[in-house]
C-alpha cells in the first residue's frame, strides 16, 4: 500500500509551496474579469475623471498652497506634504498600468491550473490532509519507504551474515568429522590387534564416526 501511494504521488508530483501558489494564480484568473474593470475604475479617478481625477484635483490643491506659501512660509509644509501625495498617486496609477499589462486570459492556462488544483484536492482528501500539507505527505511517505526499504536491505544482508556462518560451520565441521574418521580407524586398528593379543584371532573393533 505504501509503494502504491508513493508511486501515486510521485506522478502528481507536487513542488514545495506549489498548491498556495497555483491557488492564488487560479483566484487572480478566475476573477480577471473584475479585476480588470476595477484597475479601470481605478486608473479613471486617479487620471481621466472629467470630475476631476485625483491627480488634477492635487494639482489644483498644489498650486493653491504655493499661492498660500508665498503669504505665510509657514504652510510650506502642506505643499510638501501634496507634492508627495502627488507622487504616490503617480506611481499607484503607473503600477496599476504595469499589472493590467501583465495580466493575461489564457483560457489554456487557466485550464492547466483548475486541472491541477482539481487534482491536488483529489489526492489531498484521499490521503486526508489539507491541499497546502499535501508537499509535506508526499515527503513523509518517501522517507517511510526509504526506512521500509532500508530494513530490507539490513535483512537481506543478516541473512547473507547467516549463510555464511552456516557455510563456515558445516566446512568447520566436515573437517573435524573427517579428522575423527582417521583417528577413529588409528583406533581400530590398535583395538583390533590387542584383542588378536588376548587370543582372539577374529576379534575387531570398529568405530562408525557419522557426519550429518
Amino acid at each position: 500500500l505504501l509503494q502504491y501511494q508513493v508511486e501515486e504521488l510521485n506522478e502528481f508530483a507536487i513542488a514545495k509551496g506549489e498548491f498556495e501558489s497555483i491557488e492564488a494564480e487560479h483566484k487572480k484568473l478566475a476573477n480577471s474579469t473584475a479585476l480588470i474593470e476595477l484597475c479601470r475604475s481605478q486608473l479613471h479617478i486617479l487620471q481621466e475623471s472629467d470630475d476631476g481625477s485625483v491627480e488634477s484635483l492635487l494639482n489644483t490643491s498644489i498650486s493653491q498652497g504655493q499661492d498660500l506659501e508665498n503669504y505665510d512660509p509657514e504652510l510650506g509644509n502642506v505643499v510638501s506634504m501634496l507634492n508627495d501625495a502627488l507622487i504616490q498617486v503617480q506611481e499607484s496609477s503607473s503600477e496599476l498600468e504595469r499589472y493590467l499589462d501583465g495580466l493575461e486570459l489564457d483560457p489554456e492556462y487557466f485550464a492547466h491550473l483548475e486541472q491541477r488544483i482539481s487534482k491536488a484536492m483529489q489526492l489531498a482528501r484521499k490521503h486526508q490532509v489539507s491541499g497546502e500539507e499535501l508537499y509535506s505527505y508526499h515527503q513523509t511517505l518517501l522517507a517511510e519507504l526509504e526506512d521500509l526499504g532500508s530494513d530490507d536491505d539490513k535483512l537481506d544482508d543478516i541473512k547473507q551474515e547467516l549463510q555464511a556462518s552456516r557455510d563456515a560451520y558445516l566446512q568447520h565441521a566436515k573437517k573435524l568429522s573427517q579428522s575423527r574418521s582417521r583417528y577413529a580407524k588409528e583406533l581400530d586398528k590398535q583395538v583390533t590387534h590387542s584383542i588378536h593379543e588376548l587370543n582372539m584371532p577374529k576379534g575387531k573393533f570398529n568405530i562408525a564416526v557419522n557426519f550429518n
